[in-house]
């Protein structure tokens, strides 16, 4: 029934991947690739393809790329209609009813997104449609397992499946000592399931499902937060892939981490260990910076059991940080007359040097 459009969404993947290639560095850029190659070719996330096929592999996807230079993206046709393939809403209005969900939008560095799932559930919360995808039909190089675009959240199942394995397989040294210190399910140890995913299904399955869950309220509460609104166009608008526009989208993440919606308040009422070790394990390059406070809060309760030491250190980021929104907010109105250059050399001192950026 939906053939023809999964054959379209997968070409304007294939050229958003060709767009979005040039944000990651070349370790980033394959690490991306070699996911898709297994999700294309339909592994499990815990199988590694052999070397040569994937490069081989590569190379043919870079040559594609290469053909498909300057092309414009198609549009989708559902229901007899062509619409534009960024008009999500419009097209999950003709596609939920048939179990399927679509997400366009855009991803790191400006580059637009698209992927095609089956759908397995559809929640409210208040204004907001959060869509849950499961099997994917059709995705692009990007593979963020949890979006959100205006009202509307995905939560990506797969891809979170591949992202995940892909992190516990090969943590960092610094993600080792908070996956040690608190990330082993109940059932089995994680050294446990890493050596035998197969023989234990159905505990990988509620570990991503538990993740899921996570990043879901993470979108929650980069929604609910309204600290930035002002100042996040205006970053964006001046200082387009510059330090300053990375700093301030990991303040907004960390912000929708430790608000009263975010992912730190769900992890700490529900007493989820494990999923905390995780959030800081894989934690983003900044967040050590933007929130000092959580990893000795961490290490503290796995070591106590005491919840209220993370609680008030979540508290303390959250007050800290909506005053730096407040300050950046402030001195953007004071400054809306002041040059570029000298407006980017004022908030990077004022916000990067402190922090050794």
């Amino acid at each position: 029934m939906f053939r023809d459009l999964i054959r379209q969404v997968e070409a304007n993947c294939e050229l958003a991947s060709c767009r979005q290639a040039g944000s990651f560095s070349l370790c980033g850029l394959l690490m991306r690739l070699r996911l898709l190659y297994k999700w294309k070719h339909g592994l499990p996330p815990w199988r590694e393809p052999e070397p040569g096929d994937v490069l081989g592999w590569i190379a043919d996807q870079e040559t594609a790329w290469e053909e498909r230079e300057g092309e414009s993206w198609q549009e989708l046709g559902v229901n007899g209609l062509w619409l534009d393939p960024f008009d999500a809403i419009k097209v999950n209005s003709f596609l939920t009813p048939g179990g399927l969900a679509y997400g366009a939008g855009l991803c790191r560095g400006l580059a637009p997104t698209f992927f095609l799932g089956e759908l397995a559930e559809v929640r409210r919360e208040g204004d907001l449609t959060i869509l849950v995808l499961d099997t994917e039909l059709a995705r692009d190089l990007d593979g963020t397992p949890a979006m959100r675009q205006g009202e509307l959240i995905y939560a990506r199942r797969q891809s979170l499946a591949f992202y995940l394995w892909d992190r516990l397989a090969d943590p960092s040294r610094q993600g080792r000592r908070f996956l040690r210190a608190g990330c082993s399910p109940p059932e089995v140890p994680l050294s446990g399931l890493l050596k035998d995913p197969e023989g234990h299904q159905e505990v990988w399955e509620r570990l991503v499902s538990g993740e899921l869950e996570a990043l879901i309220h993470h979108e929650l509460g980069e929604a609910r937060e309204t600290s930035l609104a002002r100042a996040f166009p205006v970053i964006l608008e001046l200082f387009p892939q510059t330090l300053l526009e990375q700093w301030l989208r990991a303040l907004k993440d960390a912000l929708a981490e430790v608000n009263e919606a975010g992912r730190l308040t769900y992890l700490i009422a529900g007493r989820r260990l494990p999923s905390l070790a995780l959030m800081l394990a894989f934690q983003p390059g900044f967040y050590p910076l933007l929130l000092p406070e959580l990893e000795p809060a961490f290490m503290n309760l796995a070591s106590s059991g005491d919840w209220d030491i993370l609680e008030e250190a979540r508290q303390s980021a959250l007050t800290r940080l909506r005053r730096v929104a407040r300050e950046l907010t402030d001195l953007l109105e004071e400054h809306e007359n002041t040059t570029p250059e000298d407006l980017r050399n004022l908030l990077t001192s004022r916000f990067l040097t402190p922090l050794g950026l």
